[in-house]
Parts: structure tokens; C-alpha cells; sequence
């Protein structure tokens, strides 16, 4: 079940997401706390094509923006404000991100001084297929949506009309309830957006979820943390509970994987009498968390990081440093053996004050009997094995063993920046050039902010930079520079931290969206190869189709191509009319008659007066 060495046991995350056979995504609502827009677009193609996000669709515009115009309306992404990362290839395609996230920044806590997170790994996806059934897919991770190499856990269940027990899905809807009203009036569509999660919470309320396990049955339980009155009571429950001569906080076995930790978490888990007979606790953490325990509240665990080659083992070059990219856990699990039974919670919290009291989270917990899973068996199938043998990729430490965490105090205070920004009031304003109405301007104000050399912003899709100011204007900008994404570049001695922060923005020409598609389908061969990824059974053998379309010349000839694409259309207007229809989009967007001849324009207009398909 988590033998890091085991394919079984080890799931990609676009596959995780990717709609069962036979259907196709409706509706998405997912959460992380960082992203990467990149590991956005893949997740585009997996919901949208149905597809592995290998390299190859990757670097395909058309196959990004296909994918990205088939799921834009039916998903939304949130994330903690100011933790979107810089991609290393901007692109025009990612303006059309715009309307699929939406950042949230949560007021300071006045009690410790801190922002407290958004957090929660989640997914929440509705499928239909051509009869109009419906299956729905709850998904709780502790990974964020980057194309980071750490360790992770996942877990995912899906509706079942086998069971009746809806009530457990009643958290859910409370977490959809609070996501929709973190959709302010300054997001992209933000009427679309609340209707969407809304609906979603409407159908999730009479939809019974199944484990269908072996091991845990239909024992679980769904945990929000942090989102309100409706949040889980996390200091009720049984383990994390800390009120002195509580019987119900004890326990036999305590197993805590967490990359962060807090001293006074652990203290409260090491206490004496918490523990029952034969009593065995260990943590599996980070070494740079170490230096944050005190002997005296760690003295009755064992205490495991990953060894330094597993962490060192990663060649690829960090987009942000020339470091090597390294990998550490990044999982959450506690694992809590009390005489026969057993729970087992997974998610986004970290054993830390802040994840437990202030964040928001989602954790789901999972409870079987002593004979199917313990903390024994949890830990053989960690360390692959005994905890001696050669093939564990763990190690036993000491607090002593703590590195030097100077570097992350730096980066820490710059996280504050950038939280702080974040949450500063601002808004864009973008007019035309006086001199050229082909160019654009962008005035940008912060509200109350003062001048920070140390701090430089500029447009996604642009290479200007000015100093953080109350006032930043960018003059003579091409259209497909104009965007709600902005990078910021923080600086503090040798410390450099790069982000990307969304800036509600008034005025953006009606045509942007055109322009976008217009920088992909740019030719007729661009057109012949979109309608191909349309229509195709299979979209990798249509991208090949595409490239010896252009290496043969065969486009040229108007009596070899087009009569194929009619007659693909026919073909697949009787068994999936819908793709008819998605062809629209890029007619509604493309005007240009070298493109896309007349002809084809009236064919279209023809098949869809056929099928009584609304012409988009």
C-alpha cells in the first residue's frame, strides 16, 4: 500500500484526475497552496483530451490549447496568493489561465502575527457520458500542483450508487460552500464560477461516496479543516486531542510523517501518558525540521529522514538555482493504533501549530482493525522492508543531526513580502496608446505601498521591469503582453525570490482572447492539424498525422485534405456531435479567409444546423 519501491503503489497525478472510460469531464474544483502553471496546462490535457501530459502533447501549442478550450469553463484551481511559480517559457497560452485560477489570501492572524494558509490539496471533478450519467471523484492529496520531486501521498474515491451514505459527503459540500465564497467580484467570471461550484455542491449533497476496500471497508471520513463553523473540530479529535487524563488520546502505536513540523506538536504527542502498554512512536520527517525539537520532547520517538542520496539523487537543474533539484518527503500521514483499532489520517496538514490551529486543510481519516494495517506494517512497507536493511531509504537520526537552516529564514522573511503584497489592495488599469492604437498601457496602483528598490514587477509576457511603487505604469504594449499574471523578483543579499501575483485588471481589448488563438492557428496547416486533434480517435496519431501533413505539402492540395476532413466530419457527426460544436471556438476566433476558407465555414454552419447544434 505505501512501499515507495512498488509500482502498484506509486499513481501519476494526471491519472488520478483522468475521466473514467467511456466519459468526459463536466465540472472541476480543485485546491493547492503553490502552482505551476505549466503543471496546470498538463492537468488540462489530461481533463480535457484524455490524455498522459507527455512530452509530446506538451509541446504542442495546438494540443495546449485545445485542451485548454475544451476545460476552461469547467474548471477552477485555487491556490494561496503569491505562491504561483515562474514559468520558465511563458507563453500567450497562458493567458487563458486567467479564468481558470483564482488566489486566495487570508487576513492576518492578529492573535500570532502570521497569514495563515491556504492549503489544502483537493479535487472535487464530475464526469458525464453520452447517455447523461454522471460519476463524481473526491480526491485528497498532500502534493501541490508543481512538478516538485518530493514524496507524496494520494488518495481518491468515487461515487457509487451501491451505497447509501451521503451523509459523509455533507464536509464536502461544506468546503465547496467556503471555496465559493472565496470567489470575489474581482475574479474573471466570477458569477460562472460560484454557479459552477454551487451546482456541484447541489448534486455532491445526495451522492453517496465508496471506499469499496479491503482494508478499510467503508470506514472514512472527510476532515476540512480551518474553513469556518463548518470546519472539522480537529482539537476533539481522539489524536489530537491534548487535555491532561484524556483516555481517549492514548495509544499503542503512533506513526507522524510530516515534512514540517512544530516543537509544541510533538511535545503534546510525546507526553507520558498518552501512551498504553508496549508503546511505540516515530517520526519520519526532514533533517532541516530537527533543529526546531528539543530532546526532552522527542525522547520517547524514533526519529527517521531520508537518506542523503535519495535527497541528493535528482540531476535535473532547479529552474530558480543552479542547485540540483533535490527530492525530500512531502507526505502527511499519522497512523494511530489504540489495542485492535487502527486510524490512519492522510492530507495537506503538516504536524506543525499553524497547519492544526490556523490554516485551512483537508485531511481524510480511514480506520480498519489491527489485523489489516499498523504501524509495524506501515513502516515495512516505508523502509521496503526491515529498518536495517540496505534497501530502506530511510535513516535513523538524532536531533543532533539538524542542518543549518539559515538559507530558509531569508526565504521566509521574502515569503512575508510577497504575503504582504498579496494582500495589499491594487487593481490595473489598461487603455490604448495614444500614438499607436495597435499598443497598449498599463497603470498599475497599490494602494498605501512605498517605493521597494528591492522589489521588481513586470508582465507575465514581458521582459520590462519597474520598482514596486504606489504607481508602475508600462507603456507601449502588445496586446499579448496584457494580462492579470505579473512576475515579482524579491531580493534580500544573495536571496532571490520569484513569483508570480494576479492583478484584478479594468479594460482589456474584446479581441485578446482572438489574438491568443490567432498566435497558434496562424496558417491553414495550424487549422488542419487543430481539426484533426478535434476529430481524432486518437490524439497522438493525429499529431503525427499533423507533422507529415506538413512534411509531405499535402495541404496545399485543396482535393486531397479537405474532402479527408469532410468526411471525418460525417464520420464522427453521428456518434459524437459534441466535437462538432468544439470546432466553433476556434471559427468564432479565426476570421482570417486564408485559414479558413468560406467553404469550410459553410459546411460547419450546415452540420450544425443538421445536428440543432447551437453555433457558438
Amino acid at each position: 500500500m505505501f512501499r515507495p519501491d512498488s509500482n502498484s503503489d506509486r499513481t501519476d497525478y494526471g491519472n488520478i484526475l483522468m475521466p473514467p472510460k467511456g466519459y468526459k469531464l463536466e465540472s472541476a474544483v480543485g485546491t493547492t497552496y503553490s502552482l505551476d502553471l505549466e503543471a496546470l496546462t498538463s492537468v488540462a490535457v489530461c481533463l480535457g483530451l484524455s490524455e498522459e501530459a507527455d512530452s509530446r502533447l506538451m509541446q504542442n501549442p495546438i494540443c495546449m490549447l485545445n485542451a485548454l478550450q475544451k476545460v476552461s469553463d469547467r474548471l477552477i484551481l485555487f491556490c494561496e496568493a503569491g505562491q504561483i511559480k515562474v514559468p520558465s517559457k511563458p507563453t500567450a497560452l497562458s493567458i487563458l489561465l486567467e479564468k481558470i485560477v483564482v488566489e486566495v489570501a487570508l487576513p492576518k492572524d492578529k492573535g500570532v502575527g502570521r497569514y495563515p494558509a491556504f492549503h489544502p490539496k483537493t479535487w472535487m471533478l464530475s464526469y458525464i457520458n453520452s447517455e447523461g450519467d454522471r460519476k463524481y471523484r473526491f480526491v485528497v492529496m498532500s502534493r501541490n500542483l508543481t512538478f516538485d520531486r518530493s514524496w507524496d501521498i494520494s488518495f481518491a474515491m468515487d461515487s457509487s450508487k451501491k451505497v447509501r451514505q451521503k451523509r459523509k459527503s455533507a464536509p464536502i459540500c461544506n468546503f465547496l460552500e467556503y471555496l465559493a465564497r472565496n470567489v470575489n467580484k474581482q475574479c474573471i467570471d466570477y458569477l460562472k464560477k460560484r454557479n459552477l461550484i454551487r451546482k456541484m455542491m447541489k448534486e455532491i449533497k445526495d451522492i453517496s461516496f465508496s471506499l469499496d476496500s479491503k482494508v478499510f471497508g467503508e470506514n472514512f471520513e472527510i476532515l476540512p479543516l480551518g474553513i469556518g463553523e463548518k470546519a472539522y473540530k480537529i482539537e476533539n479529535d481522539k489524536l489530537f486531542c491534548t487535555q491532561k487524563g484524556n483516555a481517549d488520546s492514548t495509544f499503542n502505536e503512533l506513526v507522524i510523517m510530516s515534512p514540517f513540523l512544530s516543537g509544541s506538536v510533538i511535545a503534546d504527542f510525546n507526553l507520558s501518558d498518552r501512551a498504553l502498554s508496549e508503546c511505540s512512536r516515530t517520526i519520519i520527517t526532514r533533517r532541516s525540521e530537527l533543529g526546531k525539537l528539543r530532546e526532552c520532547d522527542v525522547n520517547n520517538f524514533t526519529i527517521y529522514t531520508l537518506k542523503d542520496e535519495i535527497i541528493d539523487g535528482e540531476d535535473e537543474i532547479s529552474d530558480e538555482s543552479s542547485d540540483k533539484r533535490k527530492q525530500d518527503i512531502h507526505a502527511k500521514i499519522y497512523l494511530r493504533r489504540k489495542y485492535a483499532d487502527v486510524d490512519l489520517y492522510l492530507g495537506s496538514m503538516n504536524a506543525s501549530y499553524s497547519a492544526i490551529n490556523k490554516n485551512v486543510e483537508m485531511m481524510v481519516k480511514l480506520s480498519t482493525k489491527n489485523k489489516h494495517l499498523n504501524g509495524e506494517r506501515f513502516l515495512d512497507d516505508i523502509f521496503c522492508g526491515n529498518a536495517d536493511d540496505t534497501k530502506n531509504p530511510f535513516e535513523q537520526v538524532t536531533i543532533e543531526s539538524a542542518i543549518d537552516d539559515t538559507a530558509d529564514i531569508n526565504r521566509n522573511i521574502l515569503e512575508d513580502k510577497i504575503k504582504y503584497l498579496c494582500r495589499t489592495k491594487k487593481i490595473a488599469y489598461i487603455s490604448k496608446d495614444e500614438s499607436n492604437t495597435d499598443r497598449y498601457n498599463i497603470k498599475i496602483e497599490f494602494s498605501g505601498i512605498d517605493t521597494d528598490e528591492n522589489i521588481m514587477i513586470s508582465p507575465i509576457n514581458s521582459k520590462r521591469k519597474h520598482i514596486l511603487s504606489e504607481y508602475v505604469e508600462f507603456l507601449d504594449m502588445d496586446i499579448l503582453q496584457l494580462s492579470e499574471f505579473y512576475k515579482v523578483e524579491i531580493k534580500s543579499g544573495d536571496t532571490v525570490l520569484n513569483r508570480i501575483i494576479m492583478i484584478p485588471t479594468i479594460g482589456f481589448p474584446d479581441n485578446r482572447e482572438n489574438i491568443v488563438v490567432n498566435s497558434v492557428i496562424g496558417d491553414k496547416v495550424s487549422f488542419i492539424e487543430y481539426i484533426s486533434l478535434v476529430l481524432g480517435d486518437d490524439y497522438i496519431l493525429s499529431m503525427i498525422e499533423g507533422k507529415q501533413i506538413r512534411e509531405s505539402g499535402m495541404f496545399r492540395k485543396k482535393s486531397g485534405i479537405m474532402p479527408a476532413i469532410y468526411e471525418k466530419m460525417l464520420r464522427v457527426a453521428v456518434t459524437e456531435p459534441e466535437k462538432i460544436k468544439d470546432i466553433g471556438y476556434v471559427l468564432k476566433m479565426v476570421n482570417d479567409s486564408e485559414i479558413i476558407p468560406d467553404e469550410f465555414r459553410r459546411l460547419y454552419k450546415t452540420f450544425c444546423s443538421t445536428l440543432k447544434l447551437r453555433i457558438q
